[in-house]
C-alpha cells in the first residue's frame, strides 16, 4: 500500500493504513514530507521523506527502467 503526502490522522482514510498492516503480506509504504502517526507507531514498513510531488516521478521512472531489462 502507498501512502502519499498525507497528515495521517483525518479518518476514515487514518484507519485504512491500520487494516491494511494486519493483513499477511501487506507492506506499507509512506511518502512523505514528514514522518506521521504511521511512522512513528510502526504502522509503515518504509518511509521515503520527500515531496510527493518530486518522489513519485522518480519512482515511475526507475520501475520503467527495470522493465525494459
Amino acid at each position: 500500500m502507498l501512502i502519499c503526502g498525507t497528515s495521517a490522522v483525518v479518518c476514515p482514510f487514518a484507519s485504512l493504513p491500520r487494516v491494511a498492516a494486519r493483513r499477511r503480506g501487506t507492506t506499507i509504504v509512506e511518502i512523505n514530507a514528514e514522518a506521521t502517526p504511521l511512522t512513528l507507531e510502526g504502522v509503515s514498513d518504509y518511509l521515503i521523506q520527500g515531496r510527493t510531488g518530486t518522489v513519485l516521478p522518480l519512482i515511475v521512472a526507475m520501475v520503467k527502467a527495470l522493465r525494459k531489462d
